[in-house]
Order: structure tokens, then C-alpha cells, then sequence
């Protein structure tokens, strides 16, 4: 036996009541998703305007990097001049493990206050941030 679906009991299937809340319910979806997307967009740039430095303990270098740990620049003192060259490579690169590390730092406590301590990407930041740096450096590249 085939039943007949008429305009009039598809209305009736789905009241004017329902459908009103149906489209509330998506419109508060589509809200909160704006929220979080202008969120989103305001996390990615205040990490990107993150900026750590890091100086030496003598004071011969300072390192600044980029929340990624890029490295945005190096200050030598006069007396960084004064070192061994193997010595000042291996400063530099002590020093800038400190700077990205401190960068690490903000671009987490950034990501804390936006999405909260417990969120999957602040773990997954907090993992990168505690990994140890790796032994030596990639192949290709001497330090």
C-alpha cells in the first residue's frame, strides 16, 4: 500500500514551533562558530607576534626568536669577539635554545587563556615545548 505525503502533512509532520527552534538552535551554532574562528584568528596573531630573547650569562650574546624558534636576530657584545669561535657556536646555540624555549613559553600560556588548560592544542603544545632539542645537528649543517 502507498501512502500519499501531501503538503499539509509534511506541515504537520514538522510544526511552525519546531522548525522556529530548528533554525535557533543552527543560528546559535553559526554564532558560536564565528566566535570561535575570530578567537582562532586572534590566538594566530598574537603567536606570531610573540618575540623571546635570551642572553648569555655573561652578556657576550643575546638571541631573539619567533614563536616557531626561528631565529629574528643576534646581538654579539664586544666581548663575544674575545671567545673561541667552537666556544661562541656552542653559546649561540645554547642561547637560542633558551629564546625558543621562552617563545615556546608565551605561544603556550597564549593558547592556555584562549582555549583553556585542558585543550588538546595546548597538550599538544606543551609536548612540543618539553621535547628535548635534538643531540646534533641535521645533516648538512655543523653548529
Amino acid at each position: 500500500m502507498r501512502r500519499t505525503t501531501t503538503l499539509a502533512g509534511v506541515t504537520d509532520l514538522f510544526s511552525s514551533g519546531e522548525a522556529e527552534a530548528a533554525i535557533a538552535r543552527i543560528e546559535q551554532q553559526v554564532a558560536e562558530a564565528q566566535v570561535r574562528a575570530a578567537q582562532a584568528q586572534q590566538v594566530q596573531a598574537d603567536i606570531d607576534a610573540v618575540r623571546a630573547s635570551a642572553t648569555s650569562p655573561r652578556r657576550e650574546i643575546t638571541v631573539t626568536v619567533d614563536a616557531a624558534g626561528r631565529l629574528a636576530g643576534i646581538r654579539l657584545a664586544d666581548a663575544a669577539y674575545d671567545l673561541r669561535t667552537d666556544a661562541l657556536e656552542q653559546l649561540i646555540v645554547e642561547t637560542a635554545g633558551r629564546a625558543q624555549r621562552l617563545a615556546g613559553e608565551q605561544a603556550l600560556e597564549i593558547s592556555r587563556a584562549a582555549f583553556g588548560a585542558d585543550s588538546p592544542i595546548v597538550e599538544r603544545l606543551a609536548g612540543e615545548i618539553d621535547r628535548e632539542p635534538p643531540s646534533a645537528p641535521p645533516a648538512g649543517f655543523r653548529v
